[in-house]
């Protein structure tokens, strides 16, 4: 396999520098040098069971069929916070990464700093987390999860620790 060395300018965070990023072709695209090494197979073997282990624990918990109280709240993953210690249930690895997108995508924002239970009612913000939660619990593939868990060292951050007791039937 031949790779190719190229230089991708990019816009730096420092605006008094002028980074470039230099990237290896693999013949498929471009992949960042400083990418994280490659999962080994017995890793990604080992991913593959969790994720699958995982993904089917998450689809037999039952989603809470009523609401507790008004949860305020200023950022999404405080709601989210304040929703498992509710209903002792846990969010989904795909919902608590998306809750943190949309805490970073109001940085920079005109309403960064007001408090989201202001700009969205608490009961119309925890029924879209739930919706957001039923649709990952029933629809997301171990497949894909198992693969954001490899390129992300850091994603058991993201998993959360609360257990409920799965009723017997």
């Amino acid at each position: 396999m031949q790779s190719d060395v190229t230089t991708n300018p990019r816009a730096s965070d420092d605006s008094s520098s002028s980074d470039v990023e230099a990237e290896i072709s693999d013949g498929d695209g471009f992949l960042p040098i400083d990418r994280p090494p490659t999962v080994s197979e017995e890793d990604e073997v080992s991913l593959l069971m969790r994720a699958e282990a995982y993904q089917g624990y998450m689809k037999e918990l039952p989603l809470p069929t009523s609401r507790g109280s008004l949860i305020p709240f200023t950022r999404w993953v405080g709601l989210g916070m304040s929703i498992k210690e509710l209903y002792g249930q846990p969010l989904h690895y795909l919902t608590n990464v998306l809750l943190q997108r949309w805490d970073q995508a109001r940085l920079g924002g005109d309403s960064e700093d007001q408090s989201l239970d202001l700009i969205i009612h608490p009961l119309k913000a925890e029924a879209t987390i739930w919706l957001v939660e039923e649709i990952h619990r029933l629809t997301s593939s171990h497949l894909q999860i198992a693969e954001l868990w490899g390129s992300d060292p850091m994603y058991h951050m993201l998993i959360d620790p609360i257990i409920p007791k799965l009723s017997q039937s």
